[in-house]
C-alpha cells in the first residue's frame, strides 16, 4: 500500500469515526498538531469518535522526502462537516505528515495542518 492510500485510509478511518482502523496506520505515540492543539495518535483516535467529516478532497500530493524508512508528504485537503455546529473543522488546510516503516509496515509518526486563509 502506497503512502497516498494509507492517508486515505486514516482519513476514511476518521470520516467513519473508526478509531481502531485509525491506529492501524497512526503509531499511538505519533504527535499530531491539529488546529492548534498537540495530542498523541492514541489521544486523537479518542477525538475522531466525535469527529465530523461528510466529505473530504485531496489535492495536491507531494512527497517532500523519501527514504526507504521514512516518508514525509504535503497536501491539501479540502473538508466538509455534517452538522453545521461543526463548522470550524471545516475548510481547506495544509497537512504534512511523516511516515515511518518498521518491520515492513509503515505507521504514521507526525501529522500537522495548517488552515489555508483567503484573501
Amino acid at each position: 500500500m502506497s503512502i497516498q492510500e494509507l492517508e486515505i485510509k486514516m482519513w476514511n478511518a476518521a470520516k467513519s469515526r473508526d478509531s481502531k482502523a485509525f491506529l492501524e496506520v497512526v503509531d499511538e505515540n505519533a504527535v499530531m498538531v491539529c488546529g492548534g492543539f498537540r495530542c498523541s495518535g492514541a489521544d486523537y483516535a479518542e477525538i475522531i469518535k466525535e469527529f465530523d467529516v461528510a466529505q473530504y478532497k485531496i489535492s495536491n500530493y507531494e512527497v517532500i522526502e523519501e527514504t526507504e524508512s521514512l516518508c514525509q508528504i504535503h497536501y491539501v485537503i479540502d473538508l466538509t462537516v455534517g452538522d453545521r455546529k461543526n463548522a470550524d473543522l471545516e475548510g481547506v488546510f495544509h497537512i504534512t505528515s511523516t511516515w515511518k516503516k518498521d518491520s515492513d509496515k509503515w505507521k504514521l509518526i507526525f501529522n500537522m495542518d495548517s488552515r489555508i486563509i483567503k484573501l
